[in-house]
């Protein structure tokens, strides 16, 4: 069913800037590092040099089927049955992606700031507000995203903060290339779970206006150029700040960085830093959510609002149930989802597209 609400080129830019940073914020620096050391700003910018092709691959795919998300044109191209079976998996993968972080994100505020709330009452908060952010429509959420971007400014401008009022040794990136070009391709590697959900692409494309001309890819290109300049400059932060050894043995490097600063006004600048933070990563939620209710709506045919629901109790099951387990099982898993979700399958849809002529045209709807 071809959908009727628009955005802009500059809309997609929120949607996109505000789905891809998310929690792999705060241990990116520590990530990188222990693959690349000093160079694992270099592995940032290849990787998103990589998303920048990934996202041309997915824009050629949409282009071909205007108005329609990845849950209609799959059955243009694989038929009915392997369509439906494609939808019901990518599903899956995106809540499993909301869970994922979810967890992370009530595990980050219970340990450096609600220490003693139980964590399913996070949960339980995190759910309400999962349900009340997907309700509505695009542009209702493109709005609410526009807004907060002032947000991810404000984590730009508290960061800033640190050079100015604490010691720093550019020496650290020294010598550039160290490495070794191997580890830096692992390290780009695992850094990519970081820019995960450019995915989403594949449902939101269809909501662009002139989705079929290259000027619907400038809202995107900017986009993934300005998460991997936000991305370089936080890994470049921590190691110019903390000694390789520091940063080995810390997790989370920008919030122990900011947690050691005091300025004349301001005190506890890890809790400030994760405030914004939470407000960021929320609306990554909210944007998975939103695109696996619309493929749920369409799966069983119900109304949308039931079908946030349903993924909204989905998550809170699931996300509780995984907290007492070991995360970093589900992190493995997607880094190798994403991989699959995100590069392999659209890349195969688009080859079965141009050699099987599928288009637009062969699309018939059901109401």
């Amino acid at each position: 069913m071809r959908v009727k609400s628009r955005i802009s080129s500059v809309n997609l830019f929120f949607l996109l800037v505000h789905t891809m940073i998310s929690v792999g914020l705060l241990s990116l620096p520590h990530q990188t590092h222990d693959a690349a050391g000093s160079d694992g700003w270099i592995s940032i910018l290849i990787s998103g040099f990589f998303i920048q092709l990934i996202v041309l691959l997915i824009w050629l795919l949409c282009r071909n089927f205007p108005n329609l998300t990845l849950f209609d044109f799959s059955k243009v191209i694989l038929g009915e049955t392997f369509g439906n079976v494609l939808n019901f998996i990518y599903i899956i993968y995106m809540l499993t992606v909301i869970c994922y972080v979810f967890i992370i994100y009530a595990d980050t505020l219970k340990r450096w700031i609600l220490p003693e709330t139980p964590v399913w009452i996070i949960f339980l908060i995190g759910f309400f507000l999962l349900i009340y952010g997907c309700i509505c429509n695009i542009k209702n959420m493109v709005s609410l995203f526009s807004f907060l971007f002032i947000f991810i400014l404000f984590l730009f401008f508290i960061t800033f903060l640190v050079y100015g009022y604490s010691y720093t040794d550019v020496r650290y990136l020294f010598p550039i290339g160290s490495s070794g070009g191997w580890n830096i391709l692992k390290s780009t590697s695992d850094s990519m779970i970081s820019f995960i959900g450019f995915e989403t692409l594949l449902i939101y494309f269809a909501f662009i206006k002139k989705s079929k001309t290259i000027s619907a890819l400038k809202g995107v290109f900017i986009a993934v150029l300005f998460v991997t300049i936000f991305f370089t400059y936080i890994v470049i932060l921590s190691t110019v700040m903390l000694s390789p050894e520091e940063i080995k043995i810390t997790p989370e490097p920008v919030l122990y960085i900011l947690s050691a600063m005091e300025i004349r006004i301001l005190s506890r600048l890890d809790l400030i830093f994760l405030s914004f933070w939470g407000l960021i990563v929320f609306t990554t939620i909210i944007s998975y959510s939103f695109s696996a209710s619309i493929g749920i709506s369409k799966l069983i045919r119900i109304k949308h609002k039931f079908a946030v629901i349903l993924s909204g109790t989905f998550v809170l099951i699931v996300s509780i149930i995984f907290y007492y387990m070991e995360i970093t099982l589900l992190e493995k898993w997607l880094k190798h989802l994403n991989l699959i979700f995100g590069i392999i399958i659209p890349i195969l849809l688009l080859l079965i597209t141009i050699i099987f002529k599928r288009e637009a045209a062969s699309t018939y709807e059901k109401n």
